[in-house]
């Protein structure tokens, strides 16, 4: 048993770190180990703790007087007193601070709100790119296998070329064409390459020999006949678009650390562990009409939220510089404590006394509360244009991601049919070599551009994607 546990836990040590979830796993992750939104939500539950604050009443004060000497009155010989007073601020001040610190705690969770909401979009965004890069990784792989297959096919038959040439060796002398077409096949012999290059000069000049009934068929002898001519030449360029291919392919795989390493760090965790992306990405229809993605930036984006609860707060802080510029009062007790004396030998008094009090403050220095009004008056008013600015930038913001989401479907379109006519080009390109061994440079070229639309239908599909994304954290708030 002991050895089957050091196996297992051998076994379970050598593999790997990856862990298959799906995006809106990582999501979840990237919230709950941000330290950000942990940040952000602590700043909202202090701000909570402030309207119990300042929505208490001030703590009552007491006194204690004692004498050194007893004092004599009436009531008999003072000792000391005891008072206790209570200060009330003006009806309504509480209310108002209560209300400020509690519009200032919206304003922090609005901020909270706003924090998850970025996080989470650009969570999506690195994602999305992870997807594009490997799948772009994917086509140029699939795509090097393809030119491998082309490379064996070109060298098979460039190894069963005959040397001088099929043309030139298979057609007799015919009068001047005959001789140009033996003179041609002569230098065709001279090397492999030359006889790939000379290869349908050879079968134009057999085609015209052949008589009347064999014009309708001129081309496709003519390309036939070169069946034998294909070069080292053609190996060479495939070898080449093979050599591109594999150092994309390693640029890519390069490209993919950094943005593993970026996307590890938002859900704080190993940046060694592996990222899994998505196996297909489908475009992605918009949330909503324009006029319902409008209004719900209006009312649920959290800057323009947190703008309105500012406001609010300074429209508290103004009703409560008001109300602290009344009196304050307080109500409070003094009890005396009094020891008989005798006066002619009677004693006299010696009854404790307990005495009501009310106190009330003059505020008569108005410059300060003046200033404060002012200053609630000022803070409003930047809350007012804060939040109008705010709502000009989103609604910017929306148009530019509304262009790149319609730009993103009209590109996904045009590619779509881009890639069946290029598809259908390269699918005659290839049988046209596979018979005549000429056409490489245009297969080529073509197998490039096609790599090329599928790499841009990639790129539309994430971009749409993306674009739906900042959308979305643009309408969704507090929801």
């Amino acid at each position: 048993m002991k050895k089957i546990l050091a196996i297992l836990i051998l076994l379970l040590g050598a593999m790997p770190l990856v862990q298959a979830q799906t995006l809106e796993e990582y999501l979840v992750e990237a919230g709950e180990n941000s330290p950000t939104l942990k940040a952000r939500y602590a700043e909202y539950q202090a701000a909570l703790q402030r309207a119990p604050q300042v929505g208490a009443l001030p703590d009552p004060e007491a006194s204690f007087n004692f004498f050194l000497r007893p004092m004599e009155r009436f009531m008999g010989n003072q000792v000391g007193d005891i008072s206790v007073m209570q200060m009330f601020p003006w009806f309504g001040s509480q209310k108002a601070a209560r209300d400020e610190a509690n519009y200032m705690a919206q304003m922090k969770f609005a901020s909270f709100i706003e924090a998850k909401i970025n996080l989470y979009h650009e969570v999506r965004t690195i994602w999305y790119q992870l997807y594009l890069n490997d799948q772009e990784s994917i086509l140029m792989e699939k795509e090097l296998e393809i030119m491998k297959t082309l490379e064996r096919l070109a060298l098979a038959k460039y190894k069963t070329a005959p040397a001088g040439g099929t043309s030139g060796a298979a057609t007799p002398a015919r009068g001047t064409t005959g001789g140009a077409s033996s003179s041609s096949g002569a230098a065709g012999g001279g090397g492999s390459g030359m006889a790939g290059m000379g290869g349908s000069g050879g079968s134009a000049a057999s085609g015209s020999a052949s008589g009347g009934s064999m014009a309708s068929g001129g081309s496709s002898m003519s390309s036939m006949g070169s069946s034998g001519g294909s070069s080292m030449v053609d190996v060479m360029l495939i070898r080449l678009q093979v050599k591109e291919l594999e150092n994309q392919i390693l640029i890519h795989h390069e490209a993919r650390r950094p943005m593993q390493f970026a996307f590890n760090q938002l859900l704080r965790r190993r940046p060694s562990m592996t990222v899994i992306s998505a196996d297909t990405l489908l475009p992605a229809e918009l949330p909503a009409t324009l006029s319902l993605i409008e209004d719900s930036i209006r009312t649920n984006h959290p800057m323009l939220k947190m703008y309105e609860w500012d406001e609010k707060a300074r429209e508290s802080q103004l009703r409560m510089a008001q109300l602290m510029g009344r009196p304050m009062f307080g109500v409070g007790l003094n009890y005396m404590i009094f020891k008989p004396r005798t006066d002619d030998g009677m004693q006299m008094g010696g009854e404790n006394m307990v005495m009501p009090m009310v106190t009330l403050t003059l505020p008569i220095y108005r410059k300060k509360y003046n200033a404060a009004k002012k200053e609630a008056e000022f803070s409003q008013q930047a809350a007012i244009y804060q939040k109008e600015a705010t709502e000009r930038e989103l609604f910017t913001e929306l148009e530019n991601l509304l262009y790149q989401y319609q730009s993103s479907v009209s590109r996904i379109n045009l590619l779509e049919d881009q890639v069946t006519l290029t598809e259908q080009t390269i699918r005659l390109l290839t049988t046209n070599y596979s018979v005549s061994g000429t056409g490489i440079e245009d297969i080529i070229r073509q197998r490039q551009s096609l790599l090329s639309l599928r790499q841009q239908q990639l790129q539309a599909v994430t971009d749409q994607n993306i674009a739906v994304s900042a959308i979305n954290r643009m309408i969704q708030g507090d929801n």
